[in-house]
């Protein structure tokens, strides 16, 4: 594998001597690693497929990365897990998994991703609820804003179909298909199409509600069919929404052989929101759509001394001589990381390993080195940096640009690359 400088072309080195003569650049030799590109396949593939999410862990590069740094059986943690991607390679590959997220609709979607339901079930089902469609006398809901993003026609096709799916006695059926209308609801709004945020669209939605919720279902059935065909599943996931951040995390100390996750890679703000994204669905699905309120760096912390990670004090420099109220919400999101980092690195084993998968943002023209601020604060936690590899960004589902400098207008290209950081517990 050949050696590169991380993107260090990005660090604005000429607007701090302090950069020139730091041993930054000799720390940041990291290794390009092409195998793990994955060029041209989708990040979520088969039964990770089911229900869009944003900025997905890859699931080819997940399951390499399980298969080199844990066993058959192991514990595998994944602490911010997203829609699950980790949690169905787990399971490919043998292992034993605990997942937590604080977003209800990932845990959701995670939890139909691993479940197996026999075909004939979820068909006999999907024929119940079109053949009962017409009939039912559905009580719409209210929430807020909702005759702004559906009109009359959109409300009560979707409200007839939820009425229909609450009536399932099975709770995995129940949950497969609210899945699947979720992302019927995303489709039938007025939201624009490919955005994560809520922007609404400029011409409205021609699809039919229950002919696209069939055709879901259809396709979902299918990943889920074909997905337990090929895989013999040994151990059932143990999927949880939970806050890493605040909330008691339900694990025995020294259990864990491998975490491995990609948190976000800033505060929802300024990156991916996914609050946002999942909010419409939760509000039909009568789920708290909170998470946003909750996510890394939501609440603005007065820079200190809390962070084991001289880097990061070294960007903050750069960062608050522009912008001051940007650099303390950069420094909230990393102090919020490191207490999570503080709070679940007892529930890895000694010699068990960390795998990070993180992005290097840029805020104010300064790129953030993501990756080394993890290998200093896990450091500072009696981890050793085994490695650090980087692959090439394609497939996530991501904005293509984003706003750095938060200026209405000026726009930047989000990160190509991302780090997959491995580190290993010492102590």
């Amino acid at each position: 594998m050949e050696e590169v400088y991380s993107d260090i072309g990005l660090f604005d080195l000429k607007s701090s001597n302090e950069l020139l003569t730091h041993d930054l650049l000799q720390r940041k030799v990291v290794n390009r690693d092409e195998s793990l590109d994955f060029g041209g396949i989708r990040a979520g593939e088969g039964v990770n497929s089911i229900h869009a999410y944003p900025a997905m862990f890859h699931s080819r590069l997940v399951r390499q990365l399980i298969g080199s740094y844990s066993a058959e059986s192991d514990y595998v943690l994944d602490p911010f897990m997203g829609s699950g991607v980790s949690a169905v390679e787990s399971g490919v590959m043998g292992r034993k998994f605990v997942g937590f997220d604080i977003n209800p609709l990932a845990v959701l979607i995670a939890k139909v991703r691993t479940t197996p339901i026999k075909k004939d079930i979820l068909f006999n089902t999907l024929e119940n609820i079109n053949r009962q469609y017409y009939d039912v006398m559905p009580n719409p809901p209210v929430f807020p804003n909702i005759n702004f993003w559906f009109t009359p026609e959109r409300i009560m096709s979707i409200s007839k179909i939820i009425t229909l799916i609450d009536s399932i006695d099975d709770e995995d059926v129940q949950r497969f298909y609210k899945v699947t209308l979720s992302e019927t609801i995303r489709a039938v709004s007025q939201t624009k199409p490919n955005e994560f945020k809520l922007v609404r669209r400029k011409k409205p939605c021609q699809l039919d509600t229950i002919k696209l919720f069939t055709i879901n279902s259809f396709k979902n059935i299918k990943f889920l069919d074909d997905y337990y065909k090929l895989n013999k599943i040994t151990h059932d996931p143990d999927i949880q929404l939970v806050n890493t951040l605040t909330d008691d995390i339900p694990l025995e100390d020294n259990s864990i052989s491998l975490l491995i996750t990609s948190p976000p890679y800033g505060d929802s703000q300024t990156t991916v929101a996914y609050g946002q994204f999942s909010r419409l669905s939760l509000q039909w699905l009568n789920l708290p759509y909170d998470s946003d309120k909750k996510s890394l760096g939501c609440k603005r912390i007065t820079i200190n001394s809390g962070v084991s990670s001289p880097t990061l004090y070294m960007i903050l420099s750069l960062v608050s001589k522009q912008d001051l109220n940007r650099s303390m919400h950069v420094f909230s999101f990393y102090y919020d990381i490191f207490q999570c980092m503080k709070r679940i690195i007892s529930k890895i084993k000694i010699g068990g390993y960390i795998v990070f998968v993180v992005g290097n943002r840029t805020v104010k023209g300064t790129q953030l080195p993501t990756d080394i601020i993890c290998v200093e604060m896990l450091g500072s936690l009696g981890c050793s940096h085994m490695e650090t590899r980087v692959r090439l960004i394609g497939n996530k589902r991501m904005p293509s640009k984003n706003s750095p400098t938060n200026i209405t207008g000026e726009k930047a290209p989000t990160m190509k690359y991302e780090y997959v950081v491995v580190c290993k517990r010492n102590r």
